[in-house]
């Protein structure tokens, strides 16, 4: 066990994972910690509890604000997987949101820049998994809201009865976080990320999170029901005079980098197709919702047969 009470992999993990986010920028190694180590370390060690918080890990990567507010996101992600969130986990959620893309914009090169000036690495799939979770984490919480006003609106007429505790303690928590979640941010967070990776100076993981960014504006304008507004989100995706963006040592368009995560890839095309669906645009509804029927249907025939040759 590590010193400060918790195993030595997680001090490990943490030097490299800080290491190849601020340090190394090496894909291979970043993904092998991301994808691999944290998920071995979760399962054997924190299946169904928090990760150390970010203080208690602080010295192993300087005290460095932004990888921090990083770890805070991926282990806070983790721990609203395996447990029901109650309403202060939702507003911690909140402020988890705001100060890592608060840092993040803050370190974004300056838009006089002649040459982009590279801080941060972040893989794709963790991009991705960043702005999915924000928006996923909102929606939540707006559904949860609802459900709170409605259950106490069922006792609001009758003075003899009151809300049950669980639902007077979120109710006065919601009320001093009024600010919260408010949709108004939320859009600014996602136009702001995009403006600043789409900059002729952005570096690579900025230009990740700007065009995975369009691609969550894209599925929050369909959830709002501003359909028009959702397929314009996807312009700096599919724009023709757009930068190559590099992904390792290959060089990718913006619609090849968003196909590359398949997760995005489906988020793109699901509600890409039901905005056009809802703006009568039938056959380009029909090409989104194709395109993506026939890459599952591939993908699932190469898995059946490769399970087939391993039988």
């Amino acid at each position: 066990m590590g010193t400060e009470g918790f195993p030595d992999c997680v001090i490990d993990f943490v030097f490299d994972l800080h290491d190849a986010s601020r340090r190394s920028f090496i894909p291979s190694e970043q993904q092998t910690q991301y994808s691999g180590v944290f998920r071995e370390i979760t399962a054997k060690y924190f299946p169904n509890t928090s990760w150390p918080s970010a203080e208690a890990i602080a010295s192993e990567c300087h005290g460095d604000a932004l990888f921090l507010a990083l770890y805070n996101e991926l282990t806070l992600r983790h721990l609203q997987s395996v447990k029901r969130p109650k309403v202060n986990d939702r507003i911690e959620g909140w402020h988890t949101y705001r100060q890592l893309f608060d840092l993040i914009l803050r370190e974004a090169p300056d838009e006089n820049a002649a040459e982009p000036r590279q801080t941060l690495f972040l893989i794709p799939d963790w991009c991705f998994d960043i702005m999915h979770e924000f928006l996923y984490q909102f929606q939540g919480f707006c559904q949860f809201r609802t459900t709170t006003y409605i259950a106490a609106a069922k006792t609001a007429d009758d003075p003899d009865k009151s809300p049950p505790a669980h639902v007077a303690d979120a109710l006065d928590v919601l009320s001093q976080n009024r600010d919260a979640w408010a949709v108004e941010t939320v859009l600014f967070y996602l136009h702001r990320l995009v403006s600043v990776g789409t900059r002729a100076n952005a570096s690579a993981t900025y230009r990740y999170l700007a065009y995975f960014s369009s691609v969550t504006l894209s599925r929050l304008e369909c959830l709002l029901g501003d359909y028009r507004a959702s397929i314009a989100a996807l312009d700096v995706i599919y724009d023709p005079e757009a930068d190559v963006v590099a992904m390792g040592e290959d060089m990718k368009s913006p619609e090849e980098l968003v196909n590359s995560v398949f997760s995005a890839r489906l988020s793109l095309s699901y509600h890409a197709g039901v905005s056009y669906l809802m703006l009568r645009r039938y056959k380009d509804a029909a090409a989104v919702l194709g395109g993506i029927c026939v890459f599952m249907q591939r993908g699932f025939k190469v898995s059946y047969r490769d399970e087939r040759v391993n039988c």
